[in-house]
């Protein structure tokens, strides 16, 4: 029954959507017909085809009691251990796709044997009880999952000398209480303890935080304003693996010896010996826990493994059959033995060598060679696409500047390999390219829909303004992280900022170009410290929206909702769809370029999305009524905190600079009617209006704009951009204000339908020499500053609306992607990609609704000019170097360009991971072992590079060998 109804649903809805799409076909048509005009028409379709779109979504968003989506409301128990199972199968799926990798277990595993210690390292009140002895496979997991089970209190802690097997005997232990685990039965997860400060946060708090940010869908918050994670901690649903207590500084043990003790209920923690004692030995034995230590290899079981796995047992006979005391000191350790394996797997490399007591007089010795071999000896040999020596030194410096708190290399954590300036400038210098990617284009051939610029000067002015107002506005407004608290302070914190660096630039308006006329928007001539300081209010004004929207400095991935969804990925490509087809229908109708392309680009990003193979969002799929009900909370977030900041920054900047204008205009000489000054006389109107008028002849063209509905008057040779010359004039010239329609001059020229009608001289006016200037302009100072602020409270309240749609659509589309549960960090960066066009190309539709709008609403020969559409175009373009995506692509490039990494990173380390550098826990790279990433950061080069690829590899990163010129390619 169900499935007919809900074939019976998507019946219906199909057809509401073909009826829809007909419907919009004969508007259009009947508009066309009946002589509607096409800007009308186009304007029209377009907000149509937007409401259709959204109707659309909706419909799917409402539907969202399928089998699939919906069920019942559970009691609280019941869902978290709902909740609990799917994070398991997580854990499982991330841990099981490492081991196999690994190959854990296998013949090539190397089992590590164990033993029970006492008192002082294992509390006295539970140390004489018993504990299982070692199975005869001391290292299988099942051993040291019975000696936790038999652990009163479930604590029990591993100890053991550096490489002695502790993160792998972890990762051991998670996957056998997994795999003996029954439903709603605590889940075991891994935390690396090296990003605990236990000053900063208890051990509860971490460990909620870390499993928010890991598996994405408990971050969800409860009714009673919990994490999904910390009730599952506190439900005793999560049982913490913690590896790595030697990785928390000294001087923070006992501090975190008493979080263990006051919140640590039940887990696994490992530590190195040492690090132990001296902590239980400052801080106090852990009450109710149990230790076991990882004995070292004895020299046969190190021999038979290094003679049955490596293929060379006649190599490594004659070595170990009677090694020097350091070999055998050194090959006691597990992490030893496998990197001698690796090391020593190359027939080109002797192992006796590591019986040379000059070169290796210490066991230490010999493990800092094989680390320093491991690396080149991994990339070495047939098929290889990197030179060693460089695949060495590029992860030694990823190992240093790249990895995060828990050793992890994940991709779009490479931004803070940067420069702290860089981490600002870089992101802010791609949005403003993208933004100039597409403003050129659309004010060079779009029909005035976008004013262009008077000459190519002020084009690079105008754009390097942005880049300082965006640069100032990330610095200064976004979060610093995606979790970071934004409610009403964090509101009202931005709001201050923006006024603040607002009214930097309205004091430097009023310094170099005070409104001594008006605040004019459009078709004006503009000096060019005005073009640079419009440039830093419009890259302060996307930095807002930005930060209201949520991005943040460190944005994590992104997926797609409508991943999983048995029908969301087929809403999508009809959407796409039905969004192409109005741009199509909006060019073939009115022949509006702009308007047609931002429907056909949107709408194809869907229909693409929608095709596409994606990573999977954290947990499961948001349900439609969740996406839009983020919708409608950003988009109500983003109207009032938009429209607020605009309004108040607007008038600011009008307040500051009508104030300068004021004082300059009533600190000139207020002469009487019929002096004459510079070649104009003043005069008055019969109504008492201030007039000028020429004493010579003067040359003075009419002009028009696509984007305005009459022409307007400027002189012959001034600097500013027009679509086509209408008229020309040359005599004398007379300037009046006009009640209606401000400054204008009576027509006295060609072509004769403007012949003796009022048109605009705003231009002329600000052509005149300044005492005449200032003459003309004088009124009372209140107005003079009102006349300033009133554009700009009105473009205040058109950032409202554009910023409210961007705000809205980022927050809906804001879906964390599962980094637990990727298949690989290049799809979970693909899935982003995919994401964040998306999400650009919705914003962008939206915002050009609102601005067709506008347009009708206000009409074309506005102050405001074209500064709606001016600032909607940059709304999908500068977010895309906001992203985890865009940021990442400026680290790269960065990253390659100073010689730390290759051109072809993700390529490089897909390759790393191959060949057992790294491995993959998610969408995250980890180093194989600890010891390995300090020796690689200890030994890695401290000069930055000089932006080219070391001697041996071209810029792709190819091997060069000796005595050729071309590089070596894999196969």
């Amino acid at each position: 029954m169900r499935g007919a109804s809900f074939r019976r649903a998507r019946t219906v809805r199909r057809a509401g959507l073909a009826v829809a799409c007909g419907a919009l076909v004969v508007l259009a048509v009947v508009l066309v017909r009946g002589g509607g005009d096409a800007d009308a028409v186009s304007m029209w379709v377009s907000v149509i085809s937007a409401v259709l779109a959204v109707c659309t979504f909706v419909l799917d968003l409402v539907r969202g009691a399928d089998a699939e989506e919906a069920h019942p409301a559970d009691p609280p128990t019941a869902g978290r251990r709902r909740a609990a199972d799917a994070l398991a199968e997580a854990v499982r799926t991330q841990w099981t796709a490492e081991a196999r990798r690994l190959r854990l277990p296998g013949p090539a595993t190397l089992d590590v044997p164990w033993s029970p210690v006492g008192p002082p390292l294992a509390d006295p009140a539970v140390a004489t009880g018993p504990v299982p002895a070692p199975r005869e496979r001391d290292g299988r997991p099942d051993g040291l999952v019975d000696a936790f089970r038999a652990a009163p209190s479930g604590q029990l802690v591993v100890l053991g000398e550096p490489g002695a097997g502790k993160s792998v005997v972890a990762v051991r232990f998670v996957l056998g209480v997994l795999g003996e685990r029954r439903e709603g039965e605590p889940v075991p997860v891994l935390f690396p303890l090296a990003g605990w400060d236990p000053s900063a946060s208890s051990l509860r708090n971490w460990l909620a935080d870390r499993l928010a940010a890991d598996y994405g869908s408990l971050a969800a918050p409860t009714g009673d304003g919990r994490t999904l994670a910390r009730e599952l901690l506190d439900a005793g649903l999560v049982l913490p693996v913690l590896d790595g207590f030697d990785e928390i500084p000294p001087a923070a043990h006992p501090a975190a010896l008493r979080s263990l003790a006051d919140e640590l209920d039940s887990g696994l923690l490992t530590c190195r010996t040492a690090d132990w004692a001296d902590a239980v030995r400052r801080g106090g034995v852990l009450p109710g826990a149990r230790a076991v230590r990882l004995r070292a290899l004895d020299l046969a079981a190190a021999t038979a493994y290094l003679t049955r796995t490596t293929g060379r047992a006649a190599a490594w006979a004659p070595v170990l059959d009677a090694p020097p005391a350091q070999l055998a000191r050194a090959l006691r350790s597990p992490l030893a033995v496998t990197l001698a394996r690796t090391v020593y797997e190359d027939p080109a490399r002797d192992p006796a060598e590591l019986a040379d007591p000059g070169r290796f007089p210490t066991a230490e010795r010999i493990e800092e060679h094989l680390l320093d071999a491991f690396v080149p000896t991994a990339f070495a040999g047939p098929g290889t696409a990197w030179h060693p020596r460089a695949a060495h030194r590029w992860l030694g410096r990823l190992a240093r500047d790249a990895t995060d708190s828990t050793g992890g290399l994940a991709w779009w954590e490479l931004a803070t390999a940067m420069p702290r300036p860089l981490r600002v400038l870089g992101p802010a210098l791609c949005a403003m390219l993208a933004t100039a990617a597409l403003l050129v284009p659309i004010a060079k051939f779009g029909g005035g829909v976008v004013a262009d610029w008077d000459t190519p000067g002020s084009a690079v002015l105008n754009f390097a303004g942005i880049l300082t107002g965006l640069c100032a506005g990330l610095a200064l407004l976004l979060p610093p992280t995606p979790q970071t608290p934004q409610g009403r302070r964090w509101l009202a914190r931005t709001a201050l900022r923006t006024t603040a660096a607002a009214a930097v630039v309205g004091a430097g308006l009023g310094l170099l170009v005070p409104p001594l006329v008006s605040s004019r928007l459009g078709a004006v001539l503009t000096p060019r410290p005005a073009w640079y300081l419009n440039g830093c209010c419009f890259g302060l004004i996307l930095s807002m929206m930005s930060a209201v929207a949520g991005l943040s400095h460190r944005p994590g991935p992104l997926g797609l909702p409508w991943t999983g969804s048995p029908g969301g990925p087929r809403t999508v490509r009809a959407l796409g769809a039905l969004v192409v087809f109005a741009g199509l229908a909006v060019y073939g109708y009115t022949g509006e370029q702009v308007t047609a392309a931002t429907c056909v680009v949107a709408g194809l990003v869907l229909v693409l999305a929608g095709l596409g193979r994606t990573d999977r969002p954290a947990g499961h799929y948001v349900a439609p009524a969740t996406a839009l009900r983020g919708f409608a909370r950003g988009l109500l977030r983003g109207l009032a905190a938009c429209t607020l900041i605009g309004v108040c920054a607007g008038a600011v900047v009008g307040v500051i600079g009508g104030s300068f204008a004021a004082v300059r205009v009533h600190a000139a000489p207020d002469w009487k009617p019929g002096k004459e000054i510079g070649g104009w006389k003043l005069a008055r109107t019969a109504d008492g209006e201030r007039a000028v008028r020429s004493t010579a002849a003067r040359d003075v063209l009419l002009v028009e704009r696509a984007a305005l509905d009459k022409p307007f008057a400027v002189a012959r040779g001034a600097r500013i951009s027009r679509d086509e010359e209408t008229g020309a004039y040359r005599g004398r010239v007379t300037i009046r204000r006009s009640p209606d329609a401000g400054w204008v001059t009576d027509w006295p020229g060609t072509p004769t339908a403007w012949r003796g009608r009022p048109v605009d001289a705003h231009n002329l006016v600000l052509a005149l020499p300044e005492p005449v200037r200032l003459w003309l302009v004088r009124r009372d100072a209140p107005a003079v500053v009102l006349d300033a602020v009133g554009p700009l409270v009105a473009f205040g309240m058109i950032v409202g609306l554009i910023g409210g749609c961007a705000s809205g659509v980022y927050r809906a589309l804001n879906t964390p992607s599962d980094t637990i549960r990727a298949v690989g960090p290049r799809s979970t960066l693909r899935t982003d990609r995919t994401a964040t066009l998306v999400r650009s190309a919705v914003a962008a539709l939206l915002a050009g609704a609102v601005c067709l709008l506008l347009i009708a609403v206000t009409g074309r020969g506005s102050t405001l000019g074209t500064m709606h559409t001016e600032l909607w175009v940059p709304v999908g373009t500068s977010t895309l170097a906001l992203s985890a995506w865009g940021r990442t692509a400026t680290a790269r490039v960065w990253l390659a360009w100073t010689g730390r990494a290759p051109w072809r990173l993700m390529t490089f380390l897909t390759d790393a991971h191959r060949r057992g550098v790294l491995r993959q826990s998610g969408a995250r790279y980890e180093f194989r072992h600890q010891r390995l990433q300090r020796r690689l950061a200890a030994t890695a080069p401290t000069a930055a590079g000089r932006g080219r690829c070391p001697p041996e590899t071209d810029r792709q990163g190819g091997l060069r060998t000796e005595g050729e010129g071309s590089p070596v390619r894999a196969h």
